[in-house]
């Protein structure tokens, strides 16, 4: 089997990480994650523990892709662990988006592997073009730099007390030159039907809005995209740096708070909520914090998952 260019990509985003390096391989049984396994062992890495989550949000379907992830370890002769969950159930118990539930089941589970395992790094399979949708995505969400600055090849990720190490090797190859490398290796993966229906918001970007800005732009607005998340994830660096020690109290006092400058203010309150268990806070959740700043202002506000932010005798708080 002669070597693959994407092996090179494999290379890079993982270097300074050793072909022994242990770890914990999300797969659905999709394109991206089946392409992402095969190029690891390509690249030498051997040490791995494919994981499949499955939501069982597909019915039969999603207990066919837990068979042929199942399946495609055992033929690989590598480790295998799954994991299931009602996320639908889920969603609407703690009040959270379907796509905000799935998430965050998927990473418990992916948490509990690495505790098992007795390792931190996980590799995920996001790519270019998931790296222009979540960019997008974000920009409407209102989310700041922290959002706009998209994904990045290496982040970590606080679950249940532990700390993941979350690598994207894939996020500098497109979806077109997976497809490319899966047909010219000869690999067969799953096809998630729900992918291709424009109702969840993702979708909608991705099978409508993408293709629009692309017949009428062009293809390369979406390396000006990623250039520009670049640019923004030096600027979200250094924000961060000065930031994440005041935020890092689990109480906010009110009035040095509100000396600061908006936009500091701002990040120090989205590193807050982050650093609280609330997932991806955005614009709105941001402001509404903001808001428990004005002496005129609420003294509770509520934020996703049934959680709420207080102001009492000086300090901001949750619960």
């Amino acid at each position: 089997m002669s070597s693959h260019p994407l092996i090179l990509k494999i290379q890079e985003g993982l270097n300074g990480f050793p072909p022994r390096k242990k770890f914990i391989v999300a797969v659905s049984g999709g394109a991206d994650s089946v392409a992402l396994l095969h190029l690891l062992l390509e690249s030498g890495y051997r040490n791995l523990v494919v994981a499949h989550f499955n939501h069982r949000l597909r019915g039969r379907f999603s207990n066919a892709d837990a068979f042929f992830v199942e399946k495609l370890a055992a033929k690989l002769n590598l480790a295998f662990e799954s994991g299931s969950s009602q996320v639908q159930v889920r969603a609407k118990k703690e009040k959270r988006s379907l796509e905000t539930a799935a998430r965050e089941a998927r990473y418990e589970f992916l948490a509990s592997v690495a505790k098992k395992y007795r390792t931190r790094s996980i590799v995920l399979a996001h790519h270019a073009d998931d790296q222009v949708e979540t960019c997008l995505f974000n920009f409407l969400r209102g989310s700041g730099i922290a959002g706009l600055c998209g994904m990045r090849l290496r982040s970590q990720r606080t679950v249940e007390g532990l700390t993941l190490q979350l690598c994207r090797p894939l996020l500098a190859v497109t979806k077109m030159q997976l497809l490319a490398y899966l047909r010219e290796r000869g690999l067969r993966h799953r096809e998630d039907a729900s992918n291709s229906v424009a109702e969840a918001s993702r979708n909608k970007l991705r099978l409508k809005v993408i293709p629009l800005i692309q017949e009428h732009f062009g293809s390369s607005f979406k390396s000006s995209i990623a250039r520009n998340a670049k640019v923004l994830a030096d600027e979200e660096d250094l924000l961060s740096s000065i930031s994440l020690p005041i935020a890092a109290s689990k109480k906010l006092s009110v009035k040095p708070l509100r000396d600061l400058h908006s936009a500091l203010r701002r990040r120090v309150i989205h590193s807050w909520l982050k650093g609280h268990g609330i997932d991806e806070p955005g614009y709105a959740e941001v402001e509404l914090v903001d808001s428990l700043l004005l002496a005129s202002g609420p003294a509770k506000v509520n934020l996703p998952g049934n959680r709420h932010a207080r102001r009492r005798a000086g300090v901001l708080f949750i619960e």
